[in-house]
This record gives C-alpha cells, sequence and structure tokens, in this order.
C-alpha cells in the first residue's frame, strides 16, 4: 500500500465499524436550494421524459391563448359553445403538439452547445451525452414529427369545428418564427467567450424576434373571442402589446439564465464563458445587471427584483407594453376618440414605467396604476371600464411574478402557492406511497439519511 486510505463510496458503510454510514455531503447549491424552499439540484433528464414533455418550465407560456381568449370575452365578446370548444381544441394542439415540436428543433440544432453548457442537468433540454448523439436526436426528431402528424389528424378527424385553416396558419406562424429566430442565433452566437459580448444588430434583432412567439399564442386566443376582421387599429394595437410583453418576459428570462455563467467572489460577480457554449444572446443582457450581490450562488439570486436601468431590453419593452396593452383594452370595449385612445396609451405606459422604476412596493403601484386608468375610464364615459382596465393588470401581474423569479425559480409557481399545494398533497401522497416510504423520501429531500 501507498499509505494513501482509500476512498469509499458516497453513502457507504466504514470498514470495522457496525452499523454506521456515511452520508453523502449535501453540495452548496442544494443547501440554498433548500433555504430558498425550491427543489434540489435535478438530475438528468430521461429520453423519455423529455419526449413526453420537452420543455416543463415553458408550461406557464401555455396560460397566454386562454387569457386573452378570456380578455376578448369579458370585453365584450360572445363566443358559442361551438366557438368555445374550437377554441379549447386549438388551445390543446398548439401547447401538446405544435410548440413541443418547435422546442424539439431548437433543441436538437442546440444539442452540442448544451452539452457544453454549466447547467445542463438542471436546464432539462434533449439529454446527452454526445455518444448518444445520433440516437437522441433520431427518436426527437421522429416525435417531434409524429406531432405534427397529428396536428393533421386532429383537423381531419373533427371537420364540423373547421379546424384545419386554423391549425395551419398557427402552426406556420410558430415555424415561421422559429425558422426566422434559429437563422439569428446561428448567425449570431458561438462566435465569442466575451462577457459580456459586443451589441451587433444580429444580437438586437435575436431579441426582438423572440416576442412574436406570444404574438401567435395571444392572437390566436383573441381572434376566437373577438372579430377582428373590422378592427384594425385594435388588432394592431393587441399585436403591439403581445409582441413587446414577449420580448420582456423572454428578455428578463434569459438574463436570469446567464447567471449560470457566473460565480460570486466578495460580493462582486465573476463572469465566464466560452464561445462553443453559444450564449450570447443570454450573456450580452448582463450588462444591464447588478455587478454585486449579497447572495454566494448567483442561482438563488432574484437579479431583477431591484431596480435595473430602464434602458434594459426587459424596461423598454415592458412600458412599450404597458402603453400597448392600456390601448387594447380601451378598444376592445368599443370605438375610442383618436384623443382618448392615446391618452389612454400615455398613461397605460407611464404607470409602467413608473412600476419599472420603482424596486420597493411594486405591487402598489401596480394597484395605484390600474386604479388612476380605472379612474380616466370613467370620467371619459369609456364603457366597460374594468374590463378595459385587466389586459394591463394582467401585463403588470405577469411582470411582478417574473421580476421576482431566481434562475432556480424559473418555471416554478411562487413559495406561497407551492407550500399551499404541498399542504394539501403530502396527506394524499403519504397515503398513496406508505408511511414508510414517505419518511424516506423526506430524508432525501433534507439531503440524505439521519
Amino acid at each position: 500500500m501507498n499509505g494513501r486510505r482509500r476512498a469509499l463510496p458516497r453513502g457507504a458503510r466504514t470498514p470495522g465499524l457496525v452499523g454506521i454510514s456515511v452520508a453523502p455531503i449535501p453540495r452548496r447549491e442544494d443547501e440554498q436550494a433548500r433555504r430558498d424552499g425550491v427543489p434540489a439540484r435535478a438530475h438528468r433528464r430521461t429520453l423519455l421524459g423529455y419526449l413526453l414533455v420537452p420543455r416543463p418550465k415553458d408550461m406557464v407560456k401555455g396560460l397566454l391563448m386562454p387569457v386573452t381568449f378570456a380578455l376578448g370575452v369579458l370585453a365584450g365578446g360572445t363566443p358559442g359553445p361551438e366557438a368555445v370548444l374550437r377554441a379549447a381544441v386549438v388551445w390543446a394542439a398548439l401547447e401538446l403538439l405544435i410548440y413541443p415540436a418547435r422546442y424539439q428543433w431548437n433543441d436538437v440544432r442546440g444539442f452540442v452547445a448544451d452539452q457544453h453548457h454549466p447547467g445542463e442537468k438542471d436546464r432539462g433540454r434533449l439529454p446527452g451525452p454526445l455518444a448518444r448523439a445520433r440516437r437522441h436526436v433520431t427518436a426527437s426528431c421522429a416525435v417531434a414529427l409524429a406531432r405534427l402528424a397529428a396536428v393533421a389528424c386532429l383537423a381531419l378527424s373533427l371537420p364540423h369545428l373547421r379546424l384545419g385553416g386554423v391549425l395551419a396558419a398557427v402552426t406556420a406562424a410558430v415555424f415561421g418564427v422559429a425558422i426566422a429566430y434559429e437563422a439569428l442565433r446561428s448567425g449570431g452566437t458561438g462566435r465569442t467567450g466575451r462577457v459580456p459580448p459586443p451589441l451587433g444588430p444580429r444580437l438586437i434583432a435575436l431579441w426582438v424576434v423572440v416576442g412574436a412567439g406570444y404574438v401567435v399564442r395571444g392572437m390566436a386566443g383573441l381572434a376566437m373571442a373577438v372579430d377582428l376582421g373590422g378592427r384594425p387599429v385594435l388588432a394592431v394595437a393587441a399585436v403591439v402589446a403581445l409582441w413587446a410583453f414577449g420580448i420582456a418576459f423572454v428578455t428578463s428570462r434569459w438574463a436570469l439564465e446567464a447567471t449560470a455563467f457566473a460565480r460570486v467572489e466578495r460580493g462582486r460577480l465573476i463572469w465566464g464563458a466560452r464561445a462553443e457554449q453559444a450564449r450570447e444572446h443570454l450573456l450580452g443582457l448582463v450588462r444591464w445587471l447588478p455587478s454585486r450581490t449579497a447572495e454566494r450562488d448567483p442561482a438563488s439570486w432574484a437579479a431583477l427584483r431591484g431596480r435595473t436601468p430602464l434602458t434594459a431590453p426587459w424596461n423598454l419593452a415592458l412600458v412599450l407594453a404597458g402603453a400597448a396593452a392600456g390601448l387594447t383594452g380601451r378598444l376592445l370595449t368599443g370605438p375610442a376618440p383618436v384623443a382618448h385612445a392615446l391618452g389612454t396609451a400615455v398613461v397605460g405606459g407611464t404607470a409602467t414605467a413608473i412600476a419599472a422604476a420603482v424596486p420597493r412596493g411594486r405591487v402598489v403601484v401596480v394597484l395605484a396604476g390600474a386604479a388612476v386608468q380605472f379612474g380616466a375610464l370613467v370620467v371619459a364615459g369609456g364603457p366597460r371600464p374594468l374590463s378595459a382596465v385587466l389586459p394591463w393588470l394582467a401585463v403588470m401581474a405577469a411582470y411582478l411574478v417574473f421580476s421576482s423569479r431566481r434562475r432556480n425559480t424559473i418555471g416554478l409557481p411562487g413559495r406561497r402557492v407551492r407550500t399551499a399545494g404541498a399542504a394539501v398533497l403530502a396527506p394524499v401522497a403519504r397515503a398513496v406511497v406508505g408511511r414508510d416510504t414517505w419518511t424516506a423520501l423526506r430524508a432525501e429531500e433534507r439531503g440524505g439519511p439521519r
């Protein structure tokens, strides 16, 4: 022997000691996650799990179509039972078939770069390793094509709902945006490891294009609740609101995801990346993030909860979304004089800018902004003032949620929602799996056997 003690596997028993086991030492990020009330570090996804649900963290985006449909109905839309069923089928096709296929294509194109990502296990993309690229990429492409074939079968199997044109248009729009996005991403990333990378037209165009997908989702819902054929100004206002909201949502999320490339030293963020990781579209946004944090782990840093420059892409887009949402709400309830419509947009944009500029008390600012808009509509004699304010309020409610996220809580509901859900479901789960298994699961969640 060379005098060195042989290392023991994690969790193995120590020789000569009976009944004593060496518990695995929790990772620092797992300890931080438990303090933040979020699930511990995830294991790499299985291929089957990925093929069933390619992007579980993006499922929240599926709320956009039903929300816009509901806003249209509340503002005066009168869809019949068949129209409601038609909208529900289109929604299911969009979120369960069309968008998952689009995500799979994105993950196939980014497969190699994703394997080099520092948070590869936690991101839940098409699983590796590179040695299984042929098998995994082939399987994903086959399932994506099967999903698109299912869209066609759905239209043919329900002829009375007249789904063919709608599903064809939605599919073409989703993949049209995807083609533009993939072209810009291929041309604008993978060139440098500098952080932040220099701003260029392709990078800025990429940040703009990402909002188009939200137009597809949102307008699909709105058009099924409201006849937009004879209301072009309303349609344009809604498109601008949805597009700008999409830019704000995605760029703010990308800014949080960029923290995977940072570490904290003495409170200062130190960034590092390589060109082959192809993440310039994320890392270009860090120039608008604070340079210091009190968190030890960047994954637990709510970077957007504080004040960020109003010139940041997410703030500029949010102000535009707020102005357009205010105008959209007013036009949804009926025609409006030009001066009144412009005034509504100005009030909505101003209230949004104030909320973005005030890091503390944002909820109060949003409620005050809604009250001011409601009062202005009442004074001006606008029809259904409460319904008219709802689009702006929906945009700001979403902003309050995504501005409070950390990288380790992206795609998860808030802590209070999770706590309430756990309180309701825990007794059921304990009864299903049994007391002993439940105890073991809880012990593992807390960081290993005690």
